[in-house]
């Protein structure tokens, strides 16, 4: 049986239900299959606190996608690399290593007078220790110090400085509780891919036992702009595409190419009426494309 777009009636929910989106410069058209409408209560009564294969997978892309959008969104200055050496502090406790930092920005923004943002990601090591990748901005340069080839260096580094790039320690942190690296993003999309790649089953499994997170970041952080609600035009097709067991469309996604905002408009009807359109009727099937 051929996969469709189903049409729904319901006073609750809107269905096959279209958003462009605005990622700092980049564009995102995505497709729910159902969306509460506002005011509307949730009438989901399944039981909460119940954990499966699926609602890890779930989590965990919806986690990807929001480290992402913090990515894109930010005007993050620096990537980072932290580590914990151990006759300075326990590697092993993950929520105590997030809290101190967190207390040692804070200090760090009143000493500095200002506003330093943070999105951090763990990553946990074979043996159960912790270490963290992530972006800084705001940082000064007082806390900075650029390394050099002459200096002990991981392998790395040494090999980026032989590269004619700027790797730099931040001092501070180093003192207090262990080695990192600093360096300018050079490219936000590459490094969010890289970064998300952490987020994996073992890591939502490891920060659940410990009640933990799997990202970290400063309040106040930008998020994506909804430039269109509506459906999808002719020019959709796209390139990630979610469907239940039993076939059923729940989701699908298309990251436009460099393109302004007139251009990005055209991919979505700004519209909830009855512009809605089958398969059959737009003659493209994006399930033809897996």
């Amino acid at each position: 049986m051929d996969i469709v777009y189903k049409k729904y009636v319901s006073s609750a929910y809107d269905y096959n239900v279209a958003y462009l989106k605005k990622y700092g410069d980049r564009y995102k058209v995505q497709v729910l299959k159902c969306v509460r409408k506002k005011g509307v209560s949730n009438v989901n009564n399944s039981a909460k606190g119940t954990v499966n294969t699926k609602k890890l997978d779930c989590n965990i892309r919806r986690t990807k996608n929001t480290i992402k959008e913090l990515v894109l969104c930010n005007d993050w200055e620096h990537f980072i690399t932290l580590t914990l050496d151990p006759k300075k502090y326990n590697r092993y406790d993950l929520p105590k290593f997030n809290k101190d930092l967190s207390q040692y920005i804070r200090n760090l923004r009143r000493k500095y007078k200002t506003d330093i943002k943070y999105l951090l990601i763990p990553e946990q090591h074979k043996d159960g220790a912790w270490h963290m990748h992530g972006f800084l901005m705001g940082l000064p340069e007082a806390e900075l110090e650029l390394f050099n080839k002459e200096q002990k260096l991981p392998y790395y580094i040494l090999n980026k400085l032989k590269k004619g790039e700027e790797i730099y320690n931040w001092v501070g942190y180093q003192k207090r509780f262990g080695n990192c690296d600093i360096e300018p993003i050079r490219d936000k999309g590459r490094v969010s891919s890289y970064v998300t790649k952490y987020v994996t089953k073992d890591l939502e499994n490891s920060v659940q036992e410990l009640n933990a997170k799997m990202y970290y970041c400063s309040r106040g952080l930008n998020r994506a702009e909804t430039i269109k609600k509506g459906r999808t035009t002719e020019m959709y097709k796209p390139t990630y595409i979610k469907q239940a067991d039993n076939g059923d469309f729940l989701y699908s996604e298309q990251w436009l190419p460099p393109m302004s905002e007139d251009e990005a408009s055209l991919y979505v009807y700004n519209t909830m009426s009855s512009c809605w359109q089958s398969i059959d009727e737009i003659g493209y099937n994006p399930f033809d494309d897996k």
